[in-house]
């Protein structure tokens, strides 16, 4: 298997877990960049990156976004528009669970 897959690929594993379709969206802060993988009727405004909590978002109202956001990509997973593997090994979750042999599998084949 490569050592990098594209943003498409990964859309679609996650489509294919979460049964949904899903939305890619770039957001920044001052200190970083981040790619989500959102379904449709989730509203994001901003977040910020807590060394205990871990990524807080936020909607446009300032509330606190609560429930699970499918996949979340840091900028340091990213190498020239595609996903390492290597930097992303053992962060890269979708719903909150790490990529199974078959997601590797179906990653390989895509």
């Amino acid at each position: 298997m490569e050592d990098s897959i594209s943003l498409s690929a990964i859309k679609a594993l996650t489509e294919k877990k979460v049964k949904k379709k899903i939305l890619i969206k770039v957001m920044w802060n001052d200190k970083e960049k981040i790619t989500l993988f959102i379904t449709p009727n989730i509203k994001i405004n901003s977040f910020i990156h807590d060394e205990k909590e871990g990524y807080l978002f936020y909607d446009q109202e300032g509330k606190l976004v609560t429930y699970e956001i499918p996949c979340i990509l840091p900028e340091k997973d990213l190498i020239n528009g595609k996903v390492s593997l290597v930097e992303a090994r053992g962060r890269l979750r979708i719903n909150n669970q790490p990529l199974s042999k078959d997601d590797m599998q179906f990653l390989s084949e895509y």
